[in-house]
C-alpha cells in the first residue's frame, strides 16, 4: 500500500505530463466504449427485427423439409405439416412459449393487366402475427385483415418494388398462380389492401403475403410449410429450445426444431465483420496506448536516475523499485480507464439524445438509427483493459529501474 501511495504522489509531481497520459489513457477508453456500445446496439437491434419480423425465435418443421441444409428459408409445401393445428395447441400449452403462427410459403406468377412477374409469398396468419410482435413496415393502404376471408373475396398485401413493377396499387386486382403439389397450375384473384416493405430492396420486388387459407386455396392443401413460435419474455434461448425439442421427441413423421440464428446467415455474417472490425480498432487503440503512456513513464524514470540511484543506495531493492514505476503505470490505467468511462457515459447519452440516423446499408430501404447501447460490464471491462495495457506499457520502464546501476545514477546530470 505504501509503494502504490508513493507512485501516485510520483505522479502529482509532474501534473502535466501525467494528464497528458491520462487524456491519452481516457481517449482510448472512449473509443472502445462507443465501439462496443455501436456494436452491441446494432446486434440488438438486428437480432430485435429478424425475429419480429418472422423469423420467430424457432421454427418447427419436418425434418424432411430441410433438405440438408437448415439456413433455406423456404419450405416445400410436399413436406408439410398435417396436424399443424393439433400441435400448435401443445406447443402454445408450453410455459415457455407466447404463441405460435402456421406459414405456407409459395413460389409463382403474379399478374396485372399486360405486367407479369414471379412473387415469392408466404400464407400468414395475421391477428396471431400481431400478436407475436411481428412488424410490418406499410408504404400504403393497410395491413392483411385479421379475419380469414371468404372465397371469391381474397386479399394480397405487395411488397412496394413488386406493386410498381405490376403497376398496381391499394384497391386494385392482381392474378396470382401457382403449382399446387400435386404438379397443378392453379390461379386466384386477389385485391390488393397494400404495400409494404420487407426492408431489403431486392426482396421488395419479390415478395407478397396472403392470408393462410389464401395461400392454402391457392396451393390446394390443408398443410402448412412450418411452425413459428416466439418466447415468453425473458426466456432464454437454451431453454426454449430444450422444451420444443422434448415437445417434438417422438413426433411422426420427425420434427426439427431450428433455431432464428440458423435461419439467419444474414446476422451471423454482419456479427463476424464487426467483430472484426471492434478487434481492429481495438488492436490500433491498444498500440497507441502502449507507445504513447511507455514514453511517457520511460521518459519520468530517466528524469528521476538520481533520485531512484539514491533509493537504491539506502537499500531500497530492485523489485521494489519495479513496483513503484509498475505501480504509476497502474494509477494510470485505473484513472485514466475511470475518467474514459465517464466520458464515454456523456459522449454516449448525447449521442442517443440527438437521434441520428445513419444512411441505409447496402440493398437496405430504410435508414437506420446511430444509437449507442450501456453495458455495465463494458465499463468495468475497459478499467480492467486499460489497467492491463498500461502493465504492457510499463515492461521497458520497469526494465531500465531494474538494470539501474547506482554509481551511474548518481553521477547522472
Amino acid at each position: 500500500m505504501t509503494l502504490a501511495w508513493i507512485a501516485l504522489r510520483n505522479l502529482a509531481r509532474n501534473r502535466r505530463r501525467t494528464l497528458l497520459s491520462l487524456l491519452v489513457v481516457a481517449a482510448g477508453s472512449v473509443g472502445i466504449l462507443l465501439t462496443a456500445g455501436f456494436i452491441t446496439f446494432s446486434f440488438q437491434g438486428l437480432a430485435e427485427a429478424i425475429v419480429r419480423g418472422g423469423l420467430g425465435h424457432f421454427e418447427i418443421v419436418r425434418r424432411s423439409a430441410l433438405g440438408g441444409s437448415a439456413d433455406r428459408l423456404d419450405r416445400p409445401i410436399e413436406h408439410g405439416l398435417e396436424d399443424w393445428q393439433r400441435l400448435r395447441r401443445r406447443v402454445e400449452a408450453l410455459p415457455e412459449v407466447a404463441a405460435a403462427t402456421a406459414n405456407v410459403h409459395l413460389l409463382g406468377m403474379a399478374t396485372a393487366g399486360q405486367a407479369t412477374a414471379s412473387f415469392v409469398g408466404l400464407g400468414v396468419e395475421p391477428e396471431r402475427q400481431r400478436a407475436m410482435g411481428f412488424t410490418t413496415r406499410l408504404r400504403a393502404g393497410e395491413s392483411l385483415p385479421p379475419v380469414p376471408p371468404l372465397i371469391g373475396e381474397e386479399v394480397v398485401l405487395l411488397a412496394s418494388g413488386l406493386a410498381d413493377t405490376l403497376g398496381v396499387g391499394p384497391g386494385d386486382w392482381v392474378t396470382l398462380m401457382a403449382v399446387t403439389p400435386h404438379g397443378m397450375l392453379n390461379a386466384l384473384d386477389a385485391r390488393v389492401v397494400g404495400t409494404y416493405t420487407t426492408g431489403l430492396q431486392d426482396l421488395d420486388t419479390r415478395f407478397l403475403q396472403v392470408p393462410l387459407a389464401t395461400a392454402q386455396r391457392l396451393l390446394e392443401t390443408p398443410l402448412v410449410a412450418d411452425l413459428v413460435v416466439t418466447l415468453e419474455k425473458g426466456v432464454p434461448l437454451e431453454r426454449g429450445a430444450a422444451a420444443l425439442e422434448r415437445l417434438a421427441a417422438g413426433h411422426d413423421p420427425p420434427l426439427a426444431v431450428v433455431g432464428w440464428r440458423q435461419r439467419a446467415p444474414y446476422y451471423r455474417q454482419v456479427r463476424d465483420l464487426y467483430r472484426g472490425i471492434f478487434w481492429f480498432l481495438g488492436s490500433v487503440v491498444f498500440v497507441l496506448v502502449v507507445l504513447s503512456t511507455s514514453n511517457t513513464l520511460l521518459m519520468a524514470v530517466m528524469e528521476r536516475l538520481r533520485e531512484l540511484g539514491t533509493l537504491r543506495a539506502i537499500g531500497t531493492g530492485r523489485a521494489q523499485l519495479a513496483a513503484i514505476v509498475l505501480c504509476e503505470a497502474l494509477w494510470l490505467g485505473v484513472l485514466g480507464g475511470a475518467l474514459g468511462c465517464l466520458l464515454g457515459l456523456l459522449a454516449t447519452w448525447g449521442i442517443n439524445a440527438l437521434q441520428l440516423q445513419m444512411p441505409p446499408p447496402p440493398g437496405a430501404v430504410d435508414p437506420i438509427d446511430l444509437r449507442l447501447a450501456l453495458l455495465p460490464q463494458a465499463f468495468a471491462g475497459t478499467v480492467l483493459l486499460m489497467t492491463a495495457v498500461l502493465a504492457v506499457a510499463a515492461i521497458v520502464p520497469v526494465a531500465r529501474a531494474v538494470r539501474l546501476r547506482i554509481v551511474e545514477a548518481l553521477g547522472h546530470v
